[in-house]
């Protein structure tokens, strides 16, 4: 373990606890995920709306998304999961999800936490995913994440295309399912997200990333699964993981909401 001290963070997030260089808990159930510094829109505007409510961030990486397995990223959650032991016996979490890489962390927690649960999970916020993982806006997702150098687009683009090609071909050629596919399938699985739990997608129809079809789909998967309550909003502008920046009004009206036990109109 590395005695080298953890990086320091930007404001608003100076005044979180960095648990491990990708946890970080802020004590004043919010749960964002995963983190990045476009992150601190969302972390400022929840302190603003709950003061009082703790958050937790998780971040994930490429590397988490293409290479690491349930039991890595399980140790990795160690005090992710001590943070949620403790919440038991609150007024519940709320979990914010962005991506296709927060999908993913989100079920390998879920999947890493003890059965039966103490805490319960009060709503779950999906902005911009789930995607269905086709080769070309997987790998453009990836591409998004990685710095703008000119190393990295040109060769970056290369290494990336190749990853995800072979992703692909062991999906249809041999059966074994791509993390966004297993993903997908998790946030449909009732043992780990209870049907009463109401949820709420945030997509656009110019996001580059994520197909808004696909996102659509699994809502509707969602609904016949038996999910009592299935929010959508689908936004005209903005583009993926920054519809607050196009319509922030609409976005967080949805989000409070939902956390209110209040039923978007259609």
């Amino acid at each position: 373990m590395s005695n080298k001290p953890l990086p320091s963070l930007p404001p608003p997030l100076h005044n979180y606890h960095a648990l491990t260089p990708q946890i970080h808990h802020h004590v004043p159930s919010h749960f964002l995920i995963p983190a990045t510094d476009p992150c601190l829109i969302y972390t400022s505007r929840y302190l603003d709306l709950y003061p009082h409510t703790p958050q937790l961030v998780l971040e994930s990486t490429v590397a988490d998304m293409l290479f690491a397995s349930d039991t890595s990223q399980a140790r990795a959650f160690t005090p992710a999961r001590e943070v949620l032991t403790r919440a038991e016996g609150t007024g519940g979490l709320v979990f914010h999800v962005f991506s296709n890489g927060g999908a993913q962390t989100l079920g390998r927690l879920l999947v890493s936490m003890p059965r039966p649960q103490g805490w319960v999970m009060r709503a779950l916020v999906l902005d911009s995913c789930p995607g269905d993982g086709t080769l070309r806006r997987s790998a453009d997702a990836i591409m998004f994440s990685l710095p703008r150098a000119w190393v990295f687009v040109v060769f970056g683009g290369i290494v990336v295309y190749a990853i995800c090609a072979v992703i692909r071909i062991l999906d249809l050629v041999f059966g074994i399912p791509s993390v966004v596919r297993v993903s997908r399938r998790r946030l449909l699985d009732v043992e780990l997200i209870g049907r009463e739990v109401p949820r709420l997608y945030l997509y656009g129809k110019k996001d580059r990333m994520i197909w808004w079809e696909d996102v659509r789909r699994h809502a509707e998967h969602a609904r016949q699964k038996g999910y009592v309550t299935v929010d959508e909003v689908l936004f005209e502008e903005g583009s993926h993981c920054a519809y607050v920046l196009k319509d922030g009004e609409e976005y967080w009206h949805a989000i409070t909401s939902l956390i209110d036990g209040e039923t978007l109109s259609r």
